[in-house]
């Protein structure tokens, strides 16, 4: 993750809820996998993660902004509920000839 002051690259321990830059001493939030989307820089195609909800992301590596277009939001949370739960299987009818 990037400190969200000074731009520098944070490492950190799976299961963290916040982070301390080393540099700065800002302490930032880390987001869960669930609550984080991707989507590549416009100008330089760098994989870039924001907070779901956000409509734009800026670039750490050349300071572009990226919006964040309507595929690259999260579906409602009906809809994602839906995605993952199984589907029943199909039934399969026998003709007798």
């Amino acid at each position: 993750m990037v400190c969200g002051s000074c731009r520098r690259l944070l490492s950190y321990q799976r299961g963290a809820k916040h982070v301390k830059c080393s540099c700065c001493q800002t302490v930032n939030l880390v987001l869960e996998a669930d609550q984080v989307g991707q989507v590549k820089c416009g100008s330089c195609a760098v994989l870039l993660m924001y907070p779901y909800g956000a409509s734009q992301v800026k670039c750490s590596s050349c300071q572009f902004v990226t919006k964040i277009e309507e595929h690259n939001k999260r579906p409602p949370w009906s809809v994602q509920q839906q995605q993952g739960k199984p589907t029943p299987p199909k039934s399969i009818s026998k003709q007798s000839t």
